[in-house]
């Protein structure tokens, strides 16, 4: 048994007795937790080793179920609605699979598909009070992660696991234009520096809500291990979208009558970003334009126009999630030398499973307005991101989201104390006045 799989067991052993021995409340917070580490543990649509892939997919499905009949199925009110989008959205993917194939290969997809559902399950569930514990898993993963890409860059660690694409087995095959001084493109366990990058993000604005919400400095930290980790991935895209998400994150969390001093604020930003030249510290200027990369993605999204003009029955139920070479093939979608896949989960969604999969997947996003500054922080990131990510064929991409967009206010909102999106009204100050009575009184008693 390899060291990669010894670890992989081990870690499900411990996120079973810690779900199962745990305090019954807090079952759903240690099962996300247990999903989170394991999706970054093992990227199973990206290793060799099938049995290893099925194994942590089995141990998340096993987490939730735990988890659910611990607690009962309980969700805040209304929460329910997006759920069910979610899995609407998710099981279309899956029927639109069935038949396009191998055995396995469809087994594989589903599976991994069935565990962002488990997960949208006992998302709804969690509490104001479930934060600490899971930023405090963000913070532990996001650290050793950064750990482990610094050994990559160090030349002292290899892959993490044999993965099946033999181009990211050698760090020199992935050259980082974010930072060329560096060896190249870190992805420590995801198998992929996107999917690595994709998590960093979400972290960074996990950790920092738990920082502001907690006063917990040590989630701060966390945020700049996750933006160092960002670095060495090199993936300008989830820059580019992380700073989305943060401005989406700051704006759901002012008060309207302190938008001039916002605005203020963002411009002086503004100006220093035109002062260090944003776009070529990003390597956005004229050379990535004329890069292949970005070649491609401009032509696969100018494949709109033809996929629109498909026949009726195509376009709203998509050619199938096995059709991908036959429609570059074929011309329908177009890329740049000869490159088969789209890097663009609307075109892809689009393309593969129809309008039907565009209209859910807009659905859910749109659900995470309801969960407060930091779901709809989570869902701009992803919004974002998948202008550049086929999104919708990596487990990791799919927890986070179906994370992301379905929490509750009460994990996704600053208390009203800390949050300047809510001005303290008479209900508040009711509610100090009267804590203060009750204090008083309880105060009396005792002398």
């Amino acid at each position: 048994m390899n060291p990669s799989t010894a670890l992989e067991l081990a870690t499900c052993v411990i996120c079973a007795v810690v779900v199962l021995r745990g305090p019954r409340e807090s079952a759903p917070a240690r099962a996300v937790g247990g999903v989170i580490v394991l999706a970054a543990l093992v990227p199973v649509m990206s290793i060799v080793d099938r049995m290893a892939s099925t194994a942590a997919m089995l141990a998340i499905i096993f987490l939730c179920a735990a988890a659910l009949l611990r607690t009962g199925f309980r969700p805040v009110r209304g929460t329910l609605w997006g759920a069910g989008l979610f899995v609407a959205f998710t099981c279309w993917l899956a029927l639109r699979t069935l038949g396009q194939f191998s055995v396995d290969s469809t087994l594989l997809t589903i599976t991994m598909i069935s565990t962002s559902i488990a997960v949208a399950m006992i998302v709804p569930l969690l509490r104001r009070e479930d934060l600490p514990s899971l930023a405090t898993v963000f913070l532990v993963v996001a650290v050793l992660a950064t750990i482990y890409a610094v050994g990559e860059q160090l030349g002292l660690v290899d892959t993490f696991w044999q993965l099946r694409q033999s181009s990211l087995e050698n760090i020199d095959d992935r050259a980082n234009v974010l930072l060329p001084i560096l060896t190249g493109r870190s992805q420590a366990s995801f198998g992929h520096p996107i999917p690595f990058a994709v998590f960093l993000s979400v972290a960074v604005l996990i950790l920092l809500h738990a920082a502001i919400a907690t006063k917990r400095w040590r989630f701060a930290f966390g945020v700049v291990a996750a933006l160092v980790g960002l670095l060495l991935s090199g993936t300008r895209s989830a820059v580019v979208a992380l700073l989305v998400a943060l401005l989406v994150y700051l704006v759901a969390n002012i008060r309207w009558r302190r938008v001039l001093g916002i605005a203020a604020g963002a411009g002086l930003i503004a100006i220093g970003g035109l002062l260090t030249d944003l776009p070529k510290l990003l390597s956005l200027d004229n050379t990535f334009e004329s890069s292949v990369s970005f070649i491609h993605r401009t032509l696969v999204a100018e494949s709109w126009a033809s996929l629109w003009s498909q026949p009726a029955t195509q376009l709203w139920i998509g050619a199938g999630a096995g059709a991908t070479a036959e429609l570059f093939r074929s011309g329908t979608v177009r890329g740049a030398r000869n490159l088969v896949y789209f890097d663009n989960t609307y075109i892809s969604l689009f393309a593969l499973f129809g309008l039907v999969a565009l209209v859910l997947f807009a659905g859910v996003l749109l659900w995470s307005t309801r969960g407060g500054a930091l779901a709809m922080s989570v869902a701009a990131f992803i919004a974002v991101m998948g202008l550049s990510f086929d999104e919708q064929q990596w487990q990791i991409t799919l927890v986070l989201l179906a994370f992301g967009a379905l929490m509750p206010r009460a994990l996704g909102s600053l208390p009203a104390g800390q949050s300047s999106a809510a001005a303290p009204g008479p209900d508040s100050a009711g509610a100090t006045a009267g804590r203060r009575r009750r204090t008083a009184t309880e105060t009396a008693e005792r002398t």
